[in-house]
């Protein structure tokens, strides 16, 4: 009997170490750097229209023509310079007029947009356009686009 238990206490061990390589081997191959894809490759600098928010409590859609709200973004200086010639009045229209510190950062693996030590919300850009949307605490989604 006593060779028996050591025979099966020998295949249980080499079966839990198969296991753990197999786990191992797993989770590795799983893991991947591809988490900053999309929205780190494409560049924020340079000009970007204000052309839609929506949202809120009251459940806003504005349109903006381009050109009336401009948001320029300087990476190297990591500012951006607003010029907001808006005029309709008792809508949010992002930013007044000046220029403001930002940055992008990353909390719980969601890009951010930081302007002024003020968080807009979450941020998404593509080559063309990109938004920032506060939408899931009842806040605004905003549109840009070149």
């Amino acid at each position: 009997m006593h060779s028996s238990l050591k025979y099966l206490l020998t295949i249980l061990h080499e079966s839990m170490r198969n296991l753990f390589a197999l786990v191992f081997s797993i989770i590795l191959i799983s893991c991947s750097n591809d988490d900053d894809s999309d929205n780190r490759s494409v560049s924020i600098q340079g000009e970007w229209n204000l052309v839609n928010v929506t949202g809120g409590f009251a459940g806003v859609n504005q349109d903006f023509e381009k050109g009336t709200i401009i948001w320029n973004f300087d990476e190297s200086a990591m500012t951006v310079s607003v010029t907001n010639n808006n005029t309709i009045t008792g809508v949010y229209d992002g930013l007044s007029s000046g220029s403001y510190d930002y940055s992008i950062v990353a909390p719980a693996d969601v890009d951010e947009l930081v302007v002024n030590d003020i968080n807009l919300g979450t941020f998404t850009i593509s080559s063309s356009s990109f938004t920032v949307t506060q939408q899931f605490r009842d806040g605004f989604e905003i549109l840009f686009e070149r």
